[in-house]
This record gives structure tokens, sequence and C-alpha cells, in this order.
């Protein structure tokens, strides 16, 4: 039987909030600036964020809006690490967290919707976005990353992924696809290129014997 896909997700994030311990664990705060690392869901509905946080007594947790403008972000599953990697204590005030002024990891879950990952933030961070397997941006007909994206896929046996770096961005977009969307497109084009055959061929007939 095939385990419940709301459990693969709490796996997925149980195990990402592990490897994220042990990150943090060895992350030391430079002047090359700060990370923030995206890992999106296996189904695209959502994504695990992981984002260093540096001499902050408070974090707020934005989206980017119509215009581009800072909106608020819903988010659950709210983390705060330590630079050791343990736990921190914060209050959380619904959009935001305020805690002990430090360095810090925040970490949660946040909703994507449409394959369209937007992030905003308040200071120039190094951003990387993991795609799960089954999930890419290199056609240009389906996907798109934003200026200054490097895209590259990382291969583990069968396993194939993507991902997306960006270097000191405030703003970074990514809009991925599936294989299914990709077979629609075949669909679709091969359609046309059929259509403009049945119409141009004997067009170019006819006009060749009036020649």
């Amino acid at each position: 039987m095939q385990t419940p896909h709301r459990d693969r997700c709490k796996y997925r994030i149980a195990s990402l909030c592990i490897a994220l311990i042990i990150l943090s664990a060895s992350v030391v705060f430079s002047v090359s600036g700060l990370n923030a690392h995206y890992y999106v869901y296996d189904n695209a509905t959502g994504y695990h964020a992981a984002v260093e946080i540096e001499d902050c007594e408070s974090y707020e947790f934005i989206q980017p809006g119509v215009l581009g403008e800072k909106i608020p972000l819903q988010v659950s599953n709210i983390t705060l690490y330590k630079s050791t990697g343990s736990n921190a204590t914060f209050e959380d005030k619904g959009r935001s967290i305020s805690f002990e002024k430090g360095n810090y990891t925040a970490a949660y879950d946040a909703e994507l919707k449409n394959k369209d990952f937007q992030v905003i933030l308040s200071s120039p961070y190094n951003v990387t976005l993991y795609l799960p397997q089954g999930y890419d941006v290199k056609n240009p007909l389906l996907g798109m990353v934003s200026t200054g994206g490097i895209v590259s896929t990382i291969e583990d046996g069968d396993n194939e992924t993507i991902t997306i770096e960006w270097t000191k961005k405030m703003f970074c977009e990514a809009r991925f696809y599936d294989a299914f969307q990709v077979e629609i497109l075949t669909i679709f084009g091969t359609f046309w290129i059929a259509l403009v055959a049945v119409f141009l061929v004997p067009y170019l007939m006819t006009r060749k014997k009036k020649e």
C-alpha cells in the first residue's frame, strides 16, 4: 500500500529539519552574505525554507505583491535555530517572530501556487532553490528563472534534481513545470504543425502549378 501523500510530506519536512540543524551548526556568518534555502515539496504545493538571520531580534515573513511590494506571508511550522544547531525560543506574532538579539536560522513552511516560486527579502541574500525529482525550468516555453539564477542538475543514483542559485539578490523567481506539462505542450505543438501542413502544402502545390 502506498504511503499517504500527507505523511510523505511530513517525513520530508522532518528530514529537512534534521539536515538544517547540521547545516546551522557549521554556518559561519561572513561578509559574503547570508544564505536562504528553499526546498519545494514533492507535490509542489509548498516549500520548506531555511533563512539565516544575523544580528537581529525579529524576523518578518513577507512575500512580493502584484506590484512587487512587500506583503505578509502566511507560514506554518516555524522553528528558530541558534548557530550551534539547538532550538531557540521566540515569540510568534502572527506575521513575524521576535527573539533575543543574535544570529539564527529561521525555518518555516509556506504555500506555493501554480509552480511559481517568488521570494522577496529585506536585504541581499544568496538564495538556493531545490526542485524535487520530476520538475524542471529549462524549457523557455514552460519555465523561467529571474535574472542571475544559475541552474544546475544534481544526480543521486536514479534521482535527478534541479537547483537554482542566485547571489546577493533581494528578489528571486522561478517558474517550473512537470513532465505532464511537457507532454501537453508536445501534443499542442504537434497539432498546430499538422494543421499548418494540411493548409500550407495544398496552397504551395497549387501555387507551383500556376507558375
